[in-house]
């Protein structure tokens, strides 16, 4: 899924993951589920990193993380990739994965 946002506004992201037959997945003790930004698909560097549980959160039936301003304001304005991956053990799976783009924003961070 790809998203459009004004960089340095503050985004509250929340998706579900469900099974085959279209059951809700709650993680377990141990799971790891990363949000992870990069400048394009062959970059090292991880611009953003959201985690479950330390960022990302589960409540009704939904994963929910923020990305605060700080996250994306000292960002050149563009498009960005990300993806959702889920750590279970030694099992690796990419969940989604998409394109951010950063459009621009009239009031800098120095304008506050």
């Amino acid at each position: 899924m790809d998203l459009e946002f004004t960089r340095g506004d503050t985004q509250v992201l929340r998706f579900q993951l469900k099974d085959a037959e279209d059951n809700l997945i709650e993680l377990g003790e141990g799971d790891k589920l990363y949000f992870t930004v990069k400048q394009n698909e062959n970059s090292e560097e991880a611009l953003i990193q959201k985690q479950y549980p330390e960022d990302i959160e589960y409540s009704e039936g939904y994963y929910n993380f923020v990305l605060n301003s700080e996250d994306t304001s000292d960002l050149a304005y563009g498009s960005y990739q990300y993806d959702i991956e889920l750590k279970s053990g030694d099992y690796v799976k990419t969940l989604g994965f998409g394109t951010i783009t950063l459009t621009e924003e009239i009031t800098h961070r120095g304008n506050e």
